[in-house]
């Protein structure tokens, strides 16, 4: 008789269970919270928004890699992770593009991430050291082209070179494609697109040629193999 009373108890309580369980395991899997973090310019609504999280959403129910493409199609953001932490919580670590240059138009300025991607709107006098790219097409650049963004790396690039070496605010115009032309201070470079190989060259030489300088603007040509050509301007 007592194991067949103990026996009952078992199988009401293994009843009771069976129906209690669903609901505490829904209650532990609700969305209750979504923890956002990585964002510095990008605002906590608009990565909500850009999940777009259903009504009846639960951390069992949502596809993370939808969620994460979601995110990372805006064009602020480079890589987005979403995670489950139980209970109630869905988190996101967002990686977002930082400005690396500013690109001035016709319509006006841009700021273009490292990798030539346009960013935003610049304001009209941008604060900080940015280096300014100018010469390729605003339509291709904005269309996501990715000649036009390789072309933009390419100025990035040699911008950063120019901005290390001489402290000055920088500017690299890309309208030929078949070399860059960069300013700083008083001084005008005239690179190939991979210029690498000419700008050591040209590092040894410039001590014999700071005095010089001093005179007035020059322009230093380094598209030519084996040559650092240097001439007055004006």
């Amino acid at each position: 008789m007592i194991q067949g009373g103990l026996l009952g108890i078992l199988v009401t309580f293994c009843m009771m269970s069976y129906q209690w369980m669903p609901s505490a395991v829904a209650g532990l899997l609700a969305i209750e919270r979504v923890s956002i973090s990585g964002t510095d310019r990008l605002d906590r609504r608009v990565v909500l928004s850009l999940l777009d999280l259903p009504e009846d959403r639960s951390l069992l129910s949502v596809d993370l890699s939808s969620l994460e493409r979601k995110v990372e199609a805006h064009p602020a953001v480079a890589s987005a992770s979403v995670g489950r932490v139980l209970p109630h919580t869905l988190t996101v670590i967002v990686v977002e593009r930082k400005p690396a240059a500013l690109f001035q138009h016709a319509g006006g300025t841009l700021f273009l991430d490292k990798e030539g991607v346009v960013l935003s709107l610049a304001p009209d006098r941008p604060a900080g050291t940015l280096p300014e790219l100018v010469g390729i097409s605003a339509v291709t650049l904005l269309g996501g082209d990715p000649e036009t963004q390789a072309q933009a790396r390419r100025g990035l690039r040699f911008a950063k070179h120019l901005q290390r070496h001489a402290g000055h605010s920088v500017s690299v115009d890309l309208s030929d494609a078949r070399f860059m032309v960069g300013k700083t201070g008083g001084l005008v470079f005239r690179v190939k697109n991979e210029f690498q190989d000419m700008w050591q060259p040209y590092l040894d030489l410039e001590p014999s040629l700071r005095e010089r300088f001093r005179q007035g603007s020059h322009e230093i040509d380094l598209r030519f193999a084996g040559k650092v050509i240097v001439r007055k301007k004006g």
